[in-house]
């Protein structure tokens, strides 16, 4: 990993918001008659980062949570249209609860219909604001968001802080983050530097975080598992919160 760089930019200054609008997402998530062609594609978009190629990195962190959490929740911030959790193969039998939200009503109202004609009951999808989560602390074992901090950045800094810090107050184990900064880069950098560490809870020394960042090789997205544990010794305040490793996927 190349050295630490000082950031040039101002990424707390706001920029164009309009990924952040959940209006602009709602518009763009219209269905049913009135739907354009664009729009109806966008139901089955994938983005970047597929269910199968996540798979891999995800199914360690549930099989630790099966054997010692319960409620084994799962939930997906910024689902969109093509939720990541319903990209994934999980045992039918799982006790597993899926619960994936987004901020644009007609968005969840296309998936609460999709899934209800499959008779699915494993998933839950409801309309919520990413900044305030109606969670309680360390109540939900895996939080993962894919690409959504990457669209309300376009807003300023601090708003995908409030988004990221919310999933690490409510979060008891893990957080997984796919976004297309990459730590390798300086522009990934400087998102370490502004994102990830002011999010993390830094401040309450009786929490650290271990992060492992696994990048592609030759680039492209950058999947972050950030692991919440518990200091067993609190004395030395001040010391390191956060052990940061980068791995290839």
């Amino acid at each position: 990993m190349p050295p630490r760089k000082k950031s040039k930019k101002n990424t707390s200054k706001t920029g164009d918001d309009t990924y952040s609008q959940e209006s602009y997402w709602s518009k763009r998530y219209a269905v049913g008659d009135s739907a354009g062609e664009d729009k109806v594609e966008e139901r089955d978009h994938d983005w970047y980062f597929s269910g199968e190629e996540l798979q891999p990195l995800l199914d360690p962190l549930i099989d630790s949570i099966i054997d010692s959490e319960s409620p084994n929740t799962i939930l997906e911030i910024g689902c969109g249209m093509k939720p990541i959790l319903t990209c994934l193969n999980f045992d039918p039998d799982s006790t597993l609860n899926l619960i994936s939200l987004d901020y644009s009503p007609p968005c969840i109202t296309h998936l609460q219909s999709s899934f209800k004609s499959k008779k699915s009951k494993k998933y839950t999808f409801e309309v919520a604001d990413a900044k305030n989560l109606k969670y309680e602390d360390n109540s939900i074992p895996i939080v993962i968001e894919k690409g959504t901090l990457d669209a309300i950045i376009t807003s300023g800094v601090s708003n995908a802080v409030k988004v990221l810090s919310e999933m690490s107050r409510v979060t008891s184990r893990y957080l997984l983050v796919v976004t297309h900064f990459n730590l390798e880069t300086e522009e990934g950098q400087e998102w370490m530097e502004d994102v990830l560490e002011p999010s993390l809870n830094v401040e309450d020394d009786g929490v650290f975080w271990k992060v492992n960042c696994n990048v592609g090789e030759g680039g492209g997205a950058m999947v972050i598992i950030c692991e919440k544990c518990v200091r067993r010794e609190t004395r030395n305040k001040g010391g390191a919160r956060m052990q940061i490793k980068v791995t290839e996927y």
